[in-house]
């Protein structure tokens, strides 16, 4: 049941199309978010100096948990050194409890919901990534990481 639940939340940010910027440039465009649950998210290139610096249309961010082959020519893979996949997936399921995901021996994740979902990846004593996400209606609205700037908004439907 827990598993259909979390299905049934990640279809409904999965259909909505995303802005990743990262320093305040917009970088690309994340269609959906159906690839979480395979513990990568892969956005297109939309920016031509992005495009231009990576060679790639497209980029995915894939974290420790990630399995699949990197064998795409057009594709840059980057591990997600900030936890960004594991707190996505957070938000994916929509649940308002604070709590601790241990990923590894000395990293872990600490959510805290007010009115925002506030998060704090530490690895190894140290601060790797803090910012907080905002969800409406069980959709994710905004994702803002603060320490590195990298923010994912929700695309304006025109």
């Amino acid at each position: 049941m827990k598993y259909l639940l979390s299905l049934i939340l990640l279809t409904n940010i999965a259909f909505a199309s995303y802005i990743i910027e990262f320093k305040g440039l917009e970088i690309g465009e994340i269609k959906n978010f159906n690839s979480l649950e395979q513990n990568y998210l892969e956005a297109d290139v939309t920016n031509s100096i992005a495009r231009f610096l990576l060679g790639k249309d497209k980029f995915v961010f894939y974290n420790e948990d990630y399995n699949g082959l990197k064998n795409d020519d057009n594709t840059k893979y980057k591990k997600d050194k900030y936890a960004i996949i594991y707190i996505l997936k957070k938000a994916a399921a929509n649940n308002t409890k604070d709590e601790r995901l241990q990923i590894k021996e000395n990293k872990y994740i600490d959510i805290k919901f007010d009115t925002n979902y506030k998060f704090k990846y530490t690895s190894k004593d140290r601060i790797k990534s803090e910012g907080f996400f905002v969800m409406k209606d069980g959709k994710l609205e905004t994702f803002i990481e603060e320490v590195n700037s990298i923010n994912i908004i929700k695309k304006e439907v025109k």
